[in-house]
């Protein structure tokens, strides 16, 4: 009790609001920084920020989930509840189905939109003589970015919100929350602004929708596996791993099509078993009661 009176008062809200407080620090960290020095940047003229692929700014915005869970965990619940987060969120919890489903599904589903699409030409960089190596030099760089969000998205706010709405409810609010946070690296001018090739509006209809459908798969999955941030991130990984089939123009769109059929068949089949309420993950490995928390 004395312990909470000399309590900062920004700790203390933290500490009520774990779920909000993470949303909020990962937007600051991500768009608030890079915004700064963007705008710093083109005031003064001093510096440049570079917004280039695997640049510190590029690595910043998409780790700031894991750091924002780091730092509400550690300010709100101390030194043995981070490492209890860091211990809970690195076990595997082996399931070899879903492991299984992971690893060969994903990337067939994305050799079955390649083979589904109007042009399904080879790859340009394997037209150029790209090397066989360079797409697995590629792939580890993808594993160090996108997929570490992980850390926060599946690893802290998804069983903070399944402890107080069902696991589709929660897929739903983290996908549409995931597409917000991800669309400054959409804008023209970055190093992302691929992804909204053809008309804006249809591409970023598009790009919600498959990013929502990703939401819904990988909850099942999380739940499924019992809470395995690793597969979590294995997914993510795969799903942005650049395959060497995927660069012609309407694989993207197939793709979202089998994206969103994969996630709405999962829900038909496997609401009740791994969406029910009675039936989600929900640990973190941090127990003090908050608001959070029903």
């Amino acid at each position: 009790m004395l312990r909470s009176l000399h309590m900062p008062v920004t700790i203390k809200i933290m500490r009520a609001h774990r779920l909000i407080a993470f949303f909020v620090l990962t937007f600051i960290l991500s768009w608030g920084i890079g915004g700064i020095l963007l705008l710093l940047s083109w005031r003064t003229g001093n510096f440049d920020t570079v917004l280039d692929r695997h640049s510190p700014m590029y690595y910043l915005f998409f780790w700031a989930p894991a750091f924002s869970a780091l730092i509400v965990v550690a300010a709100t619940q101390g030194r043995d509840a981070l490492v209890a987060y860091l211990l809970n969120i690195t076990r595997l919890r082996f399931k070899w189905r879903w492991w299984t489903a992971v690893l060969v599904g994903v990337p067939i589903l994305k050799l079955l939109a390649w083979g589904l699409a109007e042009d399904p030409s080879p790859p340009g960089m394997i037209d150029a003589g790209l090397p066989y190596t360079g797409f697995v030099w590629a792939g580890l760089l993808t594993a160090a970015a996108v997929p570490v969000g992980e850390i926060g998205w599946r690893g802290f706010a998804l069983p903070l919100l399944q402890r107080r709405v069902n696991g589709l409810v929660a897929a739903l609010i983290i996908g549409v929350i995931w597409c917000l946070w991800y669309m400054p690296w959409l804008l023209p001018g970055t190093v992302m602004n691929w992804s909204l090739s053809g008309d804006s509006i249809p591409a970023i209809v598009r790009f919600f929708a498959g990013g929502i459908a990703l939401s819904v798969t990988a909850t099942v999955i999380y739940n499924g596996v019992s809470g395995s941030v690793p597969l979590a991130f294995v997914f993510v990984w795969l799903n942005g791993y650049p395959h060497m089939w995927e660069t012609g123009t309407h694989v993207a769109y197939v793709d979202t099509v089998i994206t969103l059929t994969t996630a709405v068949i999962l829900v038909f089949v496997l609401r009740r078993r791994y969406l029910a309420q009675r039936n989600l993950y929900t640990g973190i490995a941090v127990e003090a009661r908050t608001s959070d928390e029903p």
